[in-house]
């Protein structure tokens, strides 16, 4: 799973933990969601990559994520900035760098923009909203939640046994 994640200050922990979840592959007590998209607690053999598209320039995201201490869970090589090309092209970029038969993408975030370019991609897109009481509040996010985005784009985990 390729997460795109925009983090606002206050919820840097709560962001934090989540990242940390999907680049272990560590489960809550919901169960967690593979790269295909199924969930399974024991299944360790799939890969979670974190990867930031930020409208903002590219050295003052890469600061912050310095700034936050989320270097050792999205690496400088995988923060994007779409401040000249627009969300659209990154996403681009960074499914040319990844795709493969086995890789999925999943987009999060909180604007029109990554939502439209998610659209375009034909990749899930999960929103979040960081305001009290919102219906999409991130710190409700799960591996489980994600996974459930995942079986609406790309089938159900065992689709394709079931047709037999």
């Amino acid at each position: 799973m390729i997460g795109f994640t925009y983090v606002a200050h206050p919820h840097i922990d709560v962001a934090r933990a989540f990242l940390e979840q999907c680049s272990s592959g560590k489960t809550d007590t919901t169960s967690t969601a593979s790269a295909e998209g199924m969930v399974d607690s024991s299944d360790s053999s799939y890969q979670h990559v974190n990867v930031l598209v930020t409208s903002g320039s590219l050295i003052p995201s890469l600061v912050k994520c310095l700034l936050f201490r989320l270097d050792n869970l999205i690496t400088h090589e995988n923060v994007y900035s779409s401040w000249e090309e627009g969300k659209i092209q990154c996403f681009q970029w960074i499914k040319e760098r990844f795709s493969s038969s086995n890789v999925r993408f999943c987009v999060i975030g909180d604007g029109w923009e990554e939502c439209e370019a998610a659209k375009t991609m034909r990749w899930p897109f999960v929103k979040i909203d960081l305001r009290p009481g919102s219906s999409h509040r991130f710190p409700g996010l799960t591996l489980r939640t994600v996974g459930y985005y995942f079986s609406v784009v790309y089938g159900s985990p065992g689709a394709e046994n079931d047709k037999d």
